[in-house]
């Protein structure tokens, strides 16, 4: 079964097609958020050197977020538009599960972070495939707090990591483990392996049915309510 992964709800811009358990191949480019001009050249290019055409996709798995709202919205609607004119099925992933899947441990509880700006991040905590917090939206800070209270050592992974790192260490100390850089960001591959998983046991979904998950509402509607709210009062 070949599935095409696509993520872009972070700064990485990344496509990737596996067959079966096995990587054909992926592209992952950092890009700022750029990901509305380059994911349809990227997958054009993904399937000309694998030699295949877009028929030749049985299903797609997608990052559903948290993350970067423009991100989430050019990747979803990217894959629901392919899972309806291809009619094939469609598995959304969330970001920080893709973030945390393959993830090699000794005993250590797993923790991705996206960022959320404002020195919050999107984040859970994960022991092996289970996951043992709410995928959640908190202060870097609050969340350190949570954590000096497990006896385990913990893998830190994603882009806030690079941005929080110092402060992981002062407050965790010797509780922390920074997954090397190859390792650290997000992955199309493991969001379509995860896909792979899902499709495979029939919980594929139709193109329609697959929604971002933001967690955080968008500025502008924020914005909006409260422009309302003074404009009645």
């Amino acid at each position: 079964m070949v599935i095409l992964g696509i993520e872009t709800s972070t700064k990485t811009c990344s496509i990737a097609l596996t067959d079966g358990k096995k990587l054909r191949d992926e592209i992952s480019l950092h890009l700022g958020l750029s990901h509305s001009e380059r994911v349809i050249p990227l997958l054009d290019e993904i399937l000309k050197r694998n030699g295949m055409a877009i028929k030749d996709i049985n299903g797609i798995a997608v990052s559903i977020g948290p993350g970067s709202f423009t991100g989430i919205r050019v990747g979803v609607s990217t894959a629901r538009g392919l899972a309806q004119s291809l009619n094939i099925p469609l598995a959304g992933i969330p970001s920080l599960d893709g973030l945390a899947f393959g993830m090699e441990t000794s005993g250590e509880l797993v923790c991705p972070m996206i960022d959320a700006l404002r020195r919050e991040i999107y984040t859970a905590l994960y022991d092996g495939r289970k996951r043992l917090t709410p995928h959640q939206l908190i202060g870097i800070e609050d969340w350190l707090k949570i954590l000096k209270d497990k006896e385990e050592t913990i893998l830190f992974l994603g882009e806030a990591a690079d941005l929080y790192e110092n402060i992981i260490k002062d407050f965790l100390k010797k509780k922390v483990k920074i997954v090397k850089k190859e390792r650290r960001y997000v992955s199309a591959a493991r969001v379509a392996r995860l896909g792979l998983e899902k499709l495979v046991s029939g919980e594929g979904k139709k193109y329609d049915e697959v929604f971002p998950l933001y967690i955080r509402r968008a500025e502008a509607e924020v914005k909006w309510e409260e422009k309302e709210r003074l404009r009645k009062s």
